[in-house]
């Protein structure tokens, strides 16, 4: 029996915008995954948030909703922070027990800041997909590659996408300008955030 086949995408999502969206498709199409799991992160170890957990879930099942390829997976939202995605896979692996794991990231979160326990998340998985970016190189990974066993470091495999310059940050700079952010998210994310305020400076 062929084991399902789960792309797990995660991040603060602060919001969840299109270059999510394009990425978490394009990988699930290439690498023939069944499903991508977003894991929207409640208090990530690296980075502050700006939008509440609940918020940012509640964007990210926005967006979603008209692909059915697609899911949230709350487990790191109600995880103890600071949260370690090593401390998370064994939680995903336990609620997805017939499934085979890939993870998808960005060069530049790997290199940003070292991995706790990286050889710990890798060993569970059966794919690493890492996203080269505008300004990111594979070679930026070859100092961790190499500290890996070649059995781990073999199951990374980059992949190469079309540009798509946005980023939460710059969204997040828009609204506090007061200018559009229409097209740069999901119209049911921009209805979100303009309903409820999520980043007006009373939510900061």
């Amino acid at each position: 029996m062929t084991r399902e086949q789960l792309g797990i995408f995660g991040g603060t999502f602060d919001p969840i915008h299109v270059g999510h969206l394009f990425v978490a498709n394009a990988i699930a199409v290439q690498a023939k995954l069944d499903r991508i799991l977003f894991v929207p992160v409640g208090d990530p170890a690296h980075r502050r948030t700006h939008a509440s957990a609940a918020d940012r879930s509640a964007m990210v099942k926005a967006a979603i909703a008209d692909n059915d390829r697609f899911a949230v997976d709350e487990t790191a939202l109600h995880q103890a922070g600071p949260v370690y995605t090593a401390d998370t896979m064994p939680l995903l692996q336990a609620a997805h027990p017939a499934a085979e794991l890939s993870f998808i990231a960005g060069v530049d979160s790997l290199v940003a800041s070292p991995w706790r326990r990286l050889e710990d998340v890798v060993g569970a998985l059966r794919r690493f997909y890492v996203v080269v970016r505008h300004g990111t190189r594979e070679s930026d990974l070859k100092a961790t590659l190499d500290a890996l066993p070649s059995e781990l470091a073999e199951r990374f495999e980059f992949v190469r996408l079309p540009l798509v310059d946005v980023s939460s940050t710059s969204i997040r700079a828009r609204l506090a300008k007061g200018e559009p952010i229409r097209y740069l998210v999901a119209d049911a994310v921009e209805r979100y955030i303009e309903e409820r305020g999520v980043y007006d400076k009373t939510h900061e």
